[in-house]
């Protein structure tokens, strides 16, 4: 193995490479035993090989990058001493359900992190577990978890950015992975709840991602116009005549559209959350992704919204638990309605939306009609003002009056 002579100091431990094949040692020449150990994944280690009689092994100090060459030289020295008196180091307790590499902590994770963390939503643990298997288990689940660098999963937030983990879907009804600046995101909050979920149970010491520049979302503000809406409408009407989408479906586009609520609470809603005596909807914690979880969400419903649902309740004879249950899905409930938004964007001629884009159109038209932030938050959940005073510049006439002041301020300069 490769290997050099010197005092260790922070100026030597630039004798290390960088780029190596295999394991490198920087030998101390102050006391005999102490080196670090460099291994190929990049981590680097202080530790002592030892011999008395019979009997000898490595000792690990601590990661190079964590106490400074005096203090681990200090450390060294007295482990070498208890050595020379018969006191040989002990090894460290083994810990049997630990794991080992970063696929077999995702596993760990994912089927005892919920006991650890009940009060995390199984929405969730849902997301967590598609971006840790189909990201983080890819790339980086050969990797041991105590060899984890903060360059490593820079690199690994890198490489969902670019694709180098999307795939194209099994078959056509299959769904692909995509990668992109959302993907890397949310893989990269996802192995850090891992990460740190190992911390706590103290089978690493840190977590690496705490230790680089994470990407931050990129907050999309994409609006219905009028224009739009009409074409949207006449889309519906055309496609539904001509049978190529589902009455049901466009209930849940119509329901998602007119309270603000997202996809996923809607689709899963639940005749027991529907009260049309005072027309709202009241989701119990769990089923709602703000106000923590002792708050219900109430969604205020107004009269189209009231009517499809007083509609859907008088047509059930069958009183089945879902507002749209469905017998193909292993929830119960209609899980997707992609397919038919697809087929509306395209007869509409409307492009770069998303379902959860009615959200942002639900805000857009109440702020223009008058309606307060306040209220407007308290109709989308959101906990702060903050989050939705980000609508506050849609207000039109309100920036057009103010320029028309400066500009008359100019103009009146000017005559002068």
């Amino acid at each position: 193995m490769p290997s050099v002579k010197s005092k260790i100091t922070k100026r030597t431990l630039k004798l290390i490479p960088e780029n190596r094949d295999a394991e490198f040692f920087l030998w101390d020449t102050e006391l005999k035993g102490f080196c670090v150990r460099a291994y190929k994944s990049g981590r680097s280690i202080y530790a002592v090989r030892y011999k008395r009689g019979y009997d000898q092994g490595w000792h690990k100090i601590a990661d190079a990058d964590v106490i400074t060459p005096e203090q681990a030289r200090k450390e060294a020295r007295q482990l070498l001493a208890g050595v020379a008196r018969g006191e040989l180091p002990k090894p460290p307790a083994v810990d049997s359900g630990a794991p080992r590499t970063v696929a077999q902590l995702i596993d760990a994770f994912l089927a005892k992190g919920p006991i650890d963390r009940p009060d995390k939503r199984q929405s969730s643990w849902d997301n967590d577990k598609g971006y840790l298997n189909n990201h983080a288990r890819p790339l980086l689940g050969k990797k041991p978890i105590k060899e984890l660098k903060p360059s490593d999963i820079a690199k690994f937030q890198d490489d969902v950015l670019n694709g180098k983990s999307a795939r194209q879907p099994i078959n056509k009804k299959g769904r692909g992975v995509r990668g992109g600046r959302g993907a890397a995101v949310h893989a990269v909050r996802s192995l850090s709840a891992a990460l740190g979920w190992a911390v706590d149970r103290e089978w690493i010491d840190t977590n690496p991602v705490s230790r680089i520049k994470k990407m931050k979302d990129g907050s999309r503000e994409r609006y219905l116009s009028k224009d739009e809406t009409n074409r949207l409408m006449t889309a519906i009407d055309m496609l539904l005549e001509k049978e190529e989408i589902t009455h049901d479906q466009i209930d849940i586009l119509n329901l998602v559209a007119l309270t603000g609520a997202r996809r996923g609470e809607i689709l899963a809603l639940k005749w027991v959350e529907v009260d049309l005596e005072r027309n709202l909807l009241l989701l119990p914690p769990a089923r709602h992704k703000t106000g923590g979880v002792n708050h219900s969400k109430a969604i205020p419903l107004s009269a189209p919204a009231s009517a499809i649902l007083t509609k859907r309740n008088d047509a059930n004879d069958q009183s089945p638990e879902f507002v749209f249950p469905s017998e193909r899905s292993q929830s119960g409930h209609v899980e997707q309605i992609r397919h038919t938004w697809d087929k509306l964007k395209t007869c509409a001629k409307i492009s770069n939306m998303t379902i959860h884009d009615f959200r942002h159109a639900y805000a857009s038209f109440a702020i223009n009609d008058g309606a307060a932030l306040a209220h407007i938050g308290a109709n989308l959940g959101h906990k702060r003002i903050s989050t939705t005073e980000r609508y506050a510049h849609l207000r039109t006439g309100v920036g057009s009056s103010v320029a028309e002041t400066v500009g008359k301020t100019y103009l009146a300069a000017r005559k002068q």
